[in-house]
């Protein structure tokens, strides 16, 4: 993850023009900086000896975290697409009994269309990725809040919810 050189200036014993001459040296992320060992960092000009030690290991501690931070964001991700996943067949199941009879005719036709086309939303939805992680993330939000209330919702207000968080969670595949 490339850092910029204010972020580099969390490592104690790099300031300002230190941060900048990192980033030159193509040290752009804590993860290059640990990597780099003290061998590669004593060829950065400006570097004081003493803490090379202190710097690398300061860039190793923040590169794990970092890591295990975005790690830890895929699996609320994840956690999240389970769950519309669920609301999505509950009201399915809850629609079908409501409806029953309304079902059999076009607007059942319009339903089940809307609820594969979801599903194969859902599907689609990577929460891996990095740049689209956060976009999933929103899109998932407005889509369990979407669906959140449709449970009650007169039929045609389930077509336009599920129709609303379909196109969401479709922009956000974008």
């Amino acid at each position: 993850m490339v850092q910029t050189t204010a972020d580099l200036e969390q490592l104690k014993g790099v300031g300002k023009v230190l941060a900048k001459r990192l980033y030159d040296a193509g040290f752009d992320s804590f993860a290059k900086i640990a990597q780099a060992g003290e061998e590669g960092l004593k060829k950065v000009r400006g570097v004081n000896p003493r803490y090379l030690g202190s710097i690398l290991e300061q860039a190793r501690q923040l590169s794990e975290t970092a890591h295990t931070g975005r790690q830890a964001r895929v699996e609320v991700l994840k956690q999240r697409l389970t769950e519309v996943k669920e609301q999505v067949q509950v009201l399915t199941e809850t629609t079908r009994q409501r409806f029953q009879e309304e079902l059999s005719g076009k607007s059942g036709k319009k339903l089940t269309s809307d609820l594969v086309r979801i599903e194969d939303a859902l599907e689609q939805m990577n929460v891996g990725g990095k740049k689209k992680s956060k976009r999933a993330g929103k899109a998932l939000i407005k889509a369990q809040k979407r669906v959140a209330g449709l449970e009650d919702a007169s039929l045609k207000k389930v077509h336009k919810g599920l129709k609303r968080a379909r196109k969401t969670m479709l922009r956000a595949l974008r």
